[in-house]
């Protein structure tokens, strides 16, 4: 836990400073970067299956639904306030995942799914939903304060909603995919958080639908 906390303070700021303060290109070189790195760990996992299904999905998923999926943080940044909806997906994702996390350690009893997620419980899922909404919610409304952009309260929760839900469904899938394949982690790029794909499953759901959910709302 100690090697995780440090590994997040030291990393968090870098990327966040790359979603809002540095130039666009640099978003663009650092998506991509990323979605090369979780591509070699997609092939390197696929040596270890013996599945054809598993076989054929991995480089599938490597070459076109991720770099897709995590290109949508590079089009929230180009859109007007872009440096301020870019965090949409980020906070989402965080705050879910600590939610449940921590609400789960606290009054979390059921396990829904002992088989692919054994420390998942019921009270820790929807603790990270209200947490989750609750985010997006008080940072619209900080966005609101210091921007002077008109914020549909309907619209942001939606967002905080839908985003959470898919947050959680998105490392639910891939920690199926973790157990099929018979893997702790996809890698140990990351001390305390194991591969890129560890860190980022989540995000591969959140911030596309943040970004359809602002097109569609």
């Amino acid at each position: 836990m100690k090697t995780r906390i440090i590994s997040a303070i030291v990393l968090l700021p870098i990327f966040l400073a790359i979603l809002i303060l540095l130039p666009q290109i640099v978003l663009a070189g650092t998506i991509a970067i990323i979605s090369i790195i979780i591509a070699i760990e997609l092939f390197r996992a696929r040596k270890v299956t013996d599945c054809p299904k598993l076989k054929i999905l991995l480089p599938i998923l490597a070459i076109i639904p991720i770099p897709l999926a995590l290109s949508t943080l590079y089009w929230l940044r180009v859109m007007p306030w872009g440096n301020w909806l870019v965090l949409f997906p980020i906070i989402v994702t965080i705050l879910t995942d600590s939610g449940a996390y921590f609400v789960g350690v606290a009054i979390g009893k059921r396990k829904p799914f002992p088989n692919i997620s054994p420390n998942k419980t019921i009270a820790g899922c929807v603790g990270g939903i209200i947490i989750g909404t609750a985010g997006i919610f008080a940072y619209g409304m900080i966005m609101q304060h210091f921007t002077g952009m008109t914020i549909n309260v309907p619209v942001l929760l939606t967002i905080g909603l839908v985003g959470s839900v898919i947050t959680e469904t998105g490392d639910l899938a891939f920690s199926k995919l973790k157990r099929n394949l018979g893997i702790k982690d996809y890698g140990n790029l990351i001390p305390g958080h194991g591969g890129m794909l560890d860190r980022f499953d989540s995000m591969i759901f959140s911030a596309p639908t943040v970004y359809l959910l602002m097109i569609i709302l």
